[in-house]
């Protein structure tokens, strides 16, 4: 399973699309439909395609591509210390969730799952462990993870 980042108009587009899930520490926006992008002017092009026939479920999460970005707020966290404190916690915390997952046999239900967490204030308060359960609950709850 390889990670990548976000484009700022991918963003845009799931922020405006997007599933919300809430949580206590963070807000995360899911799209689950696989969106073609023109790279050279980052707009959407309106297609989309169908990878997820191509994707068998044998095939399980190996080679299977995850978007994901972490966001926090510069004005919600004032210094560059708790921001980037924020989303290193946010980032290792679904990382580990997803080897659980992939250690347990669980596969992700989309073929191209796109995620955008938005730290919220209480995020800073928060560790690792209360963290990676409140990603546990919204992925299993919401049926994101099999």
């Amino acid at each position: 399973m390889t990670i990548k980042s976000l484009s700022p108009s991918q963003i845009a587009l799931i922020m405006k699309k997007g599933r919300a899930y809430n949580s206590g520490s963070f807000l995360l926006k899911t799209h689950y439909e696989t969106v073609v992008f023109d790279d050279k002017k980052h707009k959407n092009t309106g297609k989309t395609t169908p990878e997820h026939k191509k994707q068998e479920k044998t095939d399980k999460n190996k080679g299977l591509e995850l978007f994901c970005t972490f966001i926090a707020s510069k004005k919600v966290f004032i210094k560059a210390v708790d921001r980037n404190r924020v989303k290193r916690r946010m980032k290792e915390s679904f990382l580990k969730e997803l080897t659980n997952v992939e250690k347990n046999g669980g596969i992700l239900k989309t073929p191209t799952p796109q995620f955008v967490f938005l730290a919220k204030k209480e995020t800073i308060r928060n560790d690792f462990k209360i963290i990676g359960q409140e990603i546990e609950q919204i992925l299993l709850k919401d049926y994101i993870i099999k």
